[in-house]
């Protein structure tokens, strides 16, 4: 995970990295969304982004049902200004497909992460990066 401020962040990039993919992989509503700032929000398609509070939670919860997806990601590169940080991200996706098997996508997200008391959370989510 390369940082262009070095390696200082790089602690709480991972921690970051290990508990949203650990919630998200096992369908918990809850510690996904734990992993947002109070405002954060989610792409969920071009044009569509969903806030923490009510409607990503709806969303989640049926998603997880009906896809039980697997997502991998690491880090690609970092960028840091204080408490923000903009993340671009490599990710891989599996999920449940209409016709009953699996799918799988790859792709290249850009987020925005701020640095709380607690550690860093994600702002903005957005899978679908720059395109």
């Amino acid at each position: 995970m390369p940082s262009a401020n070095g390696t200082e962040h790089e602690k709480g990039f991972s921690e970051l990295n290990r508990k949203y993919k650990e919630a998200f992989n096992s369908g918990d509503v809850d510690a996904t969304l734990a992993n947002y700032t109070p405002e954060g929000v989610t792409v969920v398609e071009r044009g569509l982004a969903l806030g923490r509070s009510g409607d990503l939670r709806e969303a989640l919860a049926g998603y997880f049902r009906t896809a039980q997806p697997h997502v991998e990601f690491e880090y690609e590169h970092t960028y840091v200004a204080g408490d923000v940080a903009l993340v671009i991200t490599e990710w891989t996706l599996e999920e449940n497909a209409p016709d009953g098997g699996r799918t799988s996508t790859k792709g290249r997200a850009t987020d925005v992460l701020v640095r709380e008391p607690g550690g860093w959370r994600f702002a903005i989510d957005n899978r679908f990066g720059s395109s």
